[in-house]
């Protein structure tokens, strides 16, 4: 089973209860562990033995402050594979995403403007899909080209007579 490590950062209960949610119902075989900091702080301890996937912070206006995520931005900067920081504020503001974006996270949402898409955005960066259909087979390399494109491929391989511009 893959490691599905998820570091939250959150002193919040409701916060918490809707994560579990959206990953219980997303998971396909319980795989997903949740290890859950009260602060930053906390978290950067937690950080070389938890070996997370992913980290979400709940970024809320009177509990989170700038100096701390840099802390644990540098923390993760440091690790064997980089993790990517998943900021979910509670409203959206541009100027607060301008600056978590060019600090380096790697994404930045809010609960009244991604409600809907929180848990694709999970999907995403704990790399599962969540329907059967939505997984292709790896592609194959076909050792004969179809017929339509043999003679462009021939065509390539004798060079270039003109480029058109």
């Amino acid at each position: 089973m893959a490691d599905m490590t998820i570091l939250t950062i959150t002193a919040d209960e409701g916060f918490l209860g809707v994560l579990r949610d959206q990953l219980h119902h997303r998971s396909e075989d319980g795989g997903s562990r949740m290890i859950v900091a009260g602060t930053i702080e906390e978290a950067c301890s937690l950080l070389p033995m938890a070996h997370p996937r992913l980290i979400v912070v709940h970024w809320t206006h009177h509990g989170s402050h700038l100096e701390e995520l840099n802390r644990l931005l540098w923390a993760t900067s440091v690790l064997a594979r980089q993790v990517p920081v998943l900021v979910l504020a509670d409203q959206y503001r541009t100027e607060q995403a301008t600056t978590l974006y060019r600090m380096g996270v790697t994404e930045y949402v809010s609960r009244t403007h991604h409600a809907g898409q929180f848990g694709r955005i999970l999907d995403a960066y704990l790399g599962r899909s969540r329907s059967p259909r939505a997984r292709r087979p790896a592609p194959t390399a076909d050792p004969d080209p179809p017929q339509s494109i043999k003679p462009w491929a021939t065509a390539a391989l004798g060079g270039v007579k003109a480029q058109v511009v």
